[in-house]
């Protein structure tokens, strides 16, 4: 009797341990960097800087020490001739490209499950810098050579670009990390006092990863939502924080945009996108925020999972495109009254990315490995599907898009798009504004 039930108290105690989900964060971040190793050969990773150099103010800056990447395809290969040329291809040996973003001179910033993020210049490896705290999940330009990075624990770090000479690749200092330290010591003094011990009701900053970010329109606010169900404000005149938006969205905010005319707009896994408008008074020194209109509401049961806002000059009014976990890409316009929205349908799984030229091409990338490009042909006509592109073997993660760095003053016009998927594959293509295929139109 005495061992049946030592046998019955050890199976009971495994299936608590089976089922328990108190995981701690710090476990899985370990997990994740196991599985996803920074540096070959074994190396230890870079340790983080300490507390002197970051209450002294010091700028810091980690070398990066490069994860193993293969070229493949490099040289280029015509799929379709008339539409689009795969230029590049690199692929990782740990991990896949979680996010990038494109600036000028053709430099391209990637972040994976590593520390590292990683710096291209036409399509070519060009260097990085040790971002010290992984995965990443949005990375973004900001001003003044500013390149933001939304990390794990929920931080914002800002890392600033030196100037350098053209033959040799750029150098990152990191300069802060949002919120502020003395945010964070006002939140700690605040919270003892009022005795919360919630981790969701934090002031200042995110208590869960930070997903997606935008800048507004005169680039001096900072957007930034999480899966903590909320969206945070700052103003990079100070880096200071605004403003927090907590109880509109009950589920994680998977996507924000600002633009046309101080308007914001956010998407959440809920199935909900909220249109807010900024109010700035010469009074108040803080702007607010306040909620105009439900594009999509919770009754809808489908996530939205990406937000692209376009604005059309010859138009004069802009678009709103919003990505769907089901494959549908919703499109409003501003001269609809935000109203009334387009659905393009081909993806057949939710869409991950969205992404525009300089021209009048949008992109779309799919869980489904494909990445679909369209075309408004008219100010008020319907979207037409231009061509598929459907090299990745697994889903597509991210996409940016460019100008062209090379000159094409007598063929048409045409431009640069990179795309990174879970098949650890980053590609760069070149597309080219072709005459629609009939047998590729959207439906």
């Amino acid at each position: 009797m005495a061992n049946r039930n030592e046998g019955e108290a050890l199976s009971s105690r495994s299936n608590k341990s089976r089922h328990s989900p108190n995981i701690s964060s710090a476990i899985v971040r370990r997990i994740i960097q196991v599985r996803e190793p920074l540096q070959p050969n074994g190396q230890q990773p870079i340790t983080k800087p300490t507390l002197r150099d970051i209450l002294s103010g010091r700028r810091i800056r980690i070398p990066c020490i490069p994860s193993p990447w293969t070229s493949r395809d490099l040289g280029g290969e015509d799929i379709f001739p008339t539409c689009h040329t795969l230029l590049s291809t690199y692929e990782r040996k740990y991990g896949d490209v979680c996010c990038m973003v494109a600036g000028q001179d053709g430099l391209l910033y990637t972040g994976s499950c590593s520390q590292n993020i990683r710096v291209w210049k036409k399509g070519l490896p060009y260097g990085g810098f040790n971002n010290y705290e992984g995965p990443h999940y949005a990375i973004l330009l900001g001003p003044e050579d500013h390149v933001f990075v939304a990390c794990y624990d929920g931080r914002i770090r800002v890392w600033e670009k030196e100037d350098t000479e053209e033959t040799q690749p750029p150098l990152y200092t990191h300069i802060l990390s949002l919120p502020l330290m003395k945010d964070r010591m006002k939140e700690w003094f605040w919270r003892k006092l009022v005795r919360l011990e919630r981790k969701f009701e934090r002031l200042y900053w995110h208590s869960f990863p930070t997903t997606c970010m935008c800048l507004s329109e005169d680039e001096r606010y900072l957007y930034s939502g999480s899966t903590d169900h909320c969206m945070k404000i700052w103003r990079l005149e100070d880096w200071k924080f605004i403003e927090a938006k907590l109880e509109y969205h009950t589920f994680g905010v998977s996507a924000v945009a600002a633009g046309c005319d101080c308007l914001v707009f956010s998407g959440s896994l809920d199935g909900s996108l909220i249109m807010w408008k900024r109010n700035e008074d010469t009074e108040r020194k803080n702007p607010t925020h306040t909620c105009v209109q439900y594009l999509l509401t919770e009754e809808s049961p489908v996530p939205v999972t990406a937000l692209l806002l376009k604005y059309t000059e010859e138009a004069e009014s802009g678009e709103l495109y919003a990505g769907l976990w089901d494959g549908k890409v919703l499109v409003w316009k501003e001269r609809n009254q935000w109203s009334h929205p387009e659905a393009l349908s081909f993806h057949h799984e939710k869409v991950t990315c969205l992404a525009r030229s300089p021209g009048p091409l949008v992109f779309s990338g799919s869980a489904d490995g494909r990445i679909c490009v369209w075309r408004r042909e008219s100010s008020s006509g319907p979207h037409t599907l231009v061509t598929v592109l459907s090299a990745h073997h697994g889903p597509v993660n991210c996409i940016a898009a460019v100008e062209d760095w090379e000159e094409n003053d007598d063929g048409p016009c045409r431009c640069i798009l990179y795309s990174g998927g879970r098949d650890k594959r980053l590609k760069t293509w070149r597309i080219t504004e072709c005459t629609v295929d009939p047998t590729q139109r959207g439906r």
